[in-house]
């Protein structure tokens, strides 16, 4: 698995949230009314797509389950002003990133994370951070196409030995 280390600064996107849980399986929920919402306003021609997630702190303790309820939310970076008056301000955080492809469906997915959480960050001189995790994508992006890749941002800090 490659992964990069990477800072990004903070950035204001544009889109809608939901809370969930995974076993809930509601992602599809949010996803069909934005890609609607999108398709519907003239002038709107997004080529990158968040996918964000806000865990809190359960999951950088560890702590974190199936019915663990978080915010889900689907972003654009088209600009806000444009965007007001039908997708709400999404405020993705700054900071330490490892960053990694997935090549594959959604249902594959949980099989590059565990990768990534099971060999390559306890091996890593990094812990978790309680910031929110995102994977971006274009617009020819399909969750159920062997075919589709997007990048995985997981948020990261440096392990302080004790």
């Amino acid at each position: 698995m490659k992964v990069l280390i990477i800072h990004i600064g903070p950035q204001l996107l544009s889109g809608q949230k939901i809370w969930t849980s995974i076993a809930s399986q509601e992602t599809s929920k949010l996803w069909r009314p934005f890609r609607q919402a999108i398709r519907e306003k003239e002038g709107l021609s997004p080529t990158k797509f968040y996918s964000i997630g806000r865990y809190g702190n359960k999951m950088a303790e560890g702590d974190f389950t199936e019915d663990s309820q978080f915010e889900k939310c689907a972003a654009i970076t088209e600009a806000i002003s444009f965007c007001r008056s039908f997708f709400e301000e999404i405020r993705l955080e700054g900071g330490l990133y490892a960053v990694f492809s997935h090549h594959g469906s959604i249902a594959k997915f949980q099989v590059t994370l565990q990768e990534f959480m099971k060999n390559w960050l306890p091996k890593s001189n990094y812990r978790l951070d309680d910031r929110a995790h995102f994977e971006t994508f274009d617009e020819t992006y399909d969750p159920f196409s062997e075919d589709s890749v997007e990048l995985v941002h997981i948020p990261i800090i440096e392990k302080v030995d004790a």
